[in-house]
């Protein structure tokens, strides 16, 4: 199973530690950044995704609230707070789990964790299911089966999906469209390109082929990449 990336935002480093050693021990987490000011975790999420985020409420200067409520695109969050005040208001922003500090309970950590996974293999599981995607062209939506897209780019404030036959443009952003798409099938290789799996011809450590088009692979993603293809 791959693991879930995520970032924590903690203002008290040995709150932040604790947590830090937590997710590693479960083995399903990838730590991809951690934060002690919520501004500077505002900042890097604006141009880096991840699945999960680890969350503190009492943060000076901008709360765990108020900067969940300012992220345009959410990840999962389990709120870590030393108050259980908040988590009506938690729960209202859709959180996955609230846990109070002082957070050394392993198995009630892990438990937050699996309700991340469950959720997660919920949503991937409903995409198997549905083999079409509907997207809005001009003012038709069109109905594309999955299968068939080679590669989806992003063209500005739209996105081109290619298939074998002709290339989509849509106005959307590629994690819009991630979010639609099986991601045991598609996975990001750039921040402009995510690709069909099953269409990738070949490949080096900086680039792949789909239908003759070479397609960059960035080092953020390639990790991810490798996971997810099967190498003999």
């Amino acid at each position: 199973m791959n693991k879930i990336s995520c970032a924590i935002v903690e203002d008290d480093l040995v709150s932040l530690s604790v947590v830090e050693s937590l997710a590693k021990k479960t083995g399903l987490i990838d730590i991809k950044a951690t934060f002690n000011s919520s501004q500077n975790a505002v900042s890097w999420l604006a141009e880096n995704d991840v699945e999960l985020l680890f969350l503190d409420v009492e943060m000076p200067g901008l709360s765990g609230i108020d900067m969940l409520r300012s992220l345009p695109r959410r990840p999962d969050v389990i709120i870590i707070s030393g108050k259980p005040n908040y988590a009506v208001e938690a729960f209202d922003l859709s959180v996955v789990d609230y846990l109070v500090k002082p957070v050394k309970d392993y198995q009630r950590f892990l438990k937050a964790v699996n309700k991340v996974i469950a959720k997660r293999k919920k949503i991937l599981e409903s995409k198997k299911i549905d083999k079409n995607l509907f997207v809005k062209v001009d003012s038709l939506l069109l109905k594309l089966n999955v299968d068939e897209i080679l590669w989806v780019e992003a063209f500005g404030d739209y996105i081109k999906i290619i298939t074998q036959e002709k290339i989509h443009t849509v106005y959307a952003t590629l994690k819009k469209i991630e979010e639609k798409l099986d991601q045991s099938k598609f996975v990001r290789v750039h921040r402009s390109y995510m690709v069909n799996i099953s269409k990738i011809t070949n490949m080096d450590s900086n680039n792949l082929v789909i239908n003759k088009k070479i397609i960059p692979i960035s080092e953020k993603y390639k990790d991810d990449l490798l996971n997810k293809i099967s190498v003999l």
